[in-house]
């Protein structure tokens, strides 16, 4: 046997590499940073509200004052609008939660400040005594029960 048949082809060496470097890429990337688990239906749903609740605060400079007025608010946004502001088409279905098919519980007359953290949205019931939160710092976070009520007060 000649070292030319003993020595591997150069098109075997890069579908060797190539096949190393598609596993590598299938199973996450090697080790890097992982990636972010999609969002959960329900966490879309609390940042929607919060998203249109935002958009309310900043075309009136003042909190809904109930469900009625929020809605009403959407209904008006132009598709441009609510898309810019994240909220979505489905301006029905953002008010229930996936997870417990419970309409979400807002504090209507609280206009959201950055340097305040107390729940704006959240679900009643959730899931395994969890809720998703969102916050009047604009963020959404996963409550447990006790955390949750900290945040209504």
């Amino acid at each position: 046997m000649s070292s030319d048949q003993r020595r591997p082809s150069r098109r075997a060496m890069l579908i060797s590499c190539f096949a190393a470097l598609s596993a590598c890429l299938a199973l996450g990337g090697c080790g890097g940073a992982a990636v972010a688990p999609p969002k959960v239906d329900a966490q879309e749903r609390v940042a929607k509200v919060m998203y249109l609740i935002r958009a309310y605060v900043d075309k009136n400079q003042k909190a809904p004052p109930n469900e009625q007025a929020l809605r009403d608010f959407g209904a008006k946004l132009t598709p441009e609008e609510r898309s810019a502001y994240l909220i979505g088409d489905d301006l029905e279905n953002i008010f229930t939660s996936p997870r417990d098919q419970k309409k979400l519980q807002v504090k209507y007359n609280l206009k959201p400040e950055p340097a305040v953290t107390r729940a704006l949205v959240w679900e009643e019931t959730g899931l395994n005594g969890m809720h998703w939160v969102a916050l009047t710092n604009y963020y959404t976070v996963e409550y447990d029960e006790q955390q949750l009520k900290d945040y209504i007060k």
